[in-house]
Formats: C-alpha cells, sequence, structure tokens
C-alpha cells in the first residue's frame, strides 16, 4: 500500500485535475474545510478509514488511491443533492434549502429515486450519527420498524431526525442518545414520514 505522502500525491493530482478547491472537497466528503486543508498540507496524516468519501469525491475508485488498480474510474457524474432543514408547502420536500443548497455526489452507488442531505444540529442521535454529521436520506413516506427517519410532526415543518418504532395504537419516535426522552405520537398528532437514511458521513 502507499504510504501517506505517495497517497496525498494522488489525490493532489485529482485534486488539479478535477479543478477542485479544497472547500468543494470539504463538502463532498462532508468534513470541515480546515481538517481537508491539513491533509493536503500534510499536517495531519490522511484518515484511511474516509477513503471511499474521498475516493468518490473525486470521482475514482479507493483501490486508484491506494495504489491497487492502476486504471479503474468511477463514473463522472455528478449529482447535486439538495440540503434540506425544513419543509416547504409548495414542494414534495424542500422548502428553502439551508444556507450550503446543495452537496455535490459522485452518482457511483446512489440508490434510485429522489435524495436529500439533513445536517443534524445537536447530539440526539449519538453516537450512531454524531452533532454536525451529514445524513443521505431517500425520499419515501414509510419505513420499516426501527429504521431511522427523516419526520415531521403536526404543523411544525421542520424536520426531525429518529427511529421509528411501531406500536398497535402509537409510534414511537426514538433518539440513540439516552439521555433523550422518546417522542409518543398519538392519533391526536399528525406525522409525517418524509425519508428513510441510508448513509452518514461526518468530520472525525
Amino acid at each position: 500500500m502507499k504510504t501517506n505522502d505517495e497517497i496525498m500525491n494522488v489525490l493532489e493530482q485529482l485534486k488539479k485535475e478535477n479543478n477542485l478547491s479544497i472547500s468543494e472537497i470539504a463538502r463532498r466528503v462532508g468534513m470541515a474545510k480546515s481538517a481537508v486543508s491539513k491533509y493536503f498540507n500534510r499536517t495531519r496524516k490522511f484518515p484511511l478509514n474516509r477513503i471511499e468519501d474521498f475516493a468518490r469525491a473525486m470521482n475514482v475508485s479507493p483501490e486508484y488511491i491506494l495504489g491497487y488498480d492502476k486504471g479503474y474510474i468511477y463514473s463522472k457524474e455528478v449529482a447535486n443533492i439538495p440540503v434540506i432543514q425544513s419543509l416547504s408547502t409548495e414542494s414534495t420536500i424542500v422548502a428553502e434549502p439551508n444556507a450550503e443548497t446543495y452537496y455535490p455526489t459522485a452518482s457511483f452507488g446512489l440508490p434510485a429515486g429522489e435524495l436529500f442531505y439533513f445536517k443534524m444540529t445537536d447530539i440526539s442521535m449519538e453516537p450512531a450519527i454524531p452533532e454536525h454529521a451529514t445524513v443521505l436520506l431517500k425520499v419515501q413516506n414509510d419505513v420499516s420498524d426501527e429504521q431511522i427517519a427523516a419526520v415531521t410532526l403536526d404543523d411544525d415543518p421542520t424536520l426531525l431526525l429518529k427511529k421509528v418504532k411501531k406500536q398497535d395504537d402509537f409510534i414511537l419516535l426514538l433518539a440513540e442518545n439516552p439521555d433523550y426522552a422518546p417522542i409518543i405520537v398519538t392519533q391526536k398528532n399528525s406525522i409525517k414520514i418524509i425519508g428513510k437514511a441510508i448513509r452518514v458521513s461526518y468530520d472525525l
């Protein structure tokens, strides 16, 4: 396997070939710009557990970066997936995307269907989904029992990310963090399932 310097040499070349800025790479891999900058400045060792994220951002395979495969390149197609925090009354999903607006993502490996990203703003789903993590969701109006979903409650358009536990007469919306109490949804409440969580990216 390549050394850290050799890996970064490959990433530097791919950054140049794809005309990518540090900010754009950071957005694509779901990490802080300062952290990505340190990898390229060689002041912090590249995290091998994030190799797949960087490979997708650069439109290549992880093996290409690591030196196991000299020729296999992923599709150059990039999907601009919206970052959504709340619903719109005018759209099936969004109203106004948040300040980040869109998160460019390599099309390779994406599931079929309408997709969006959600940015965690609290620690309710830790340790599974840390605060500030970026979660990829597939739009659908139902999920299986104990799957994590983005939902809205009553007239509040704000999305909540919770594990859905279905009971006979009510639904429990569960946090992974035990410090957060379950939300009990009865027939008196209006709940709408917006999408199912399928992938999480976060800064180490």
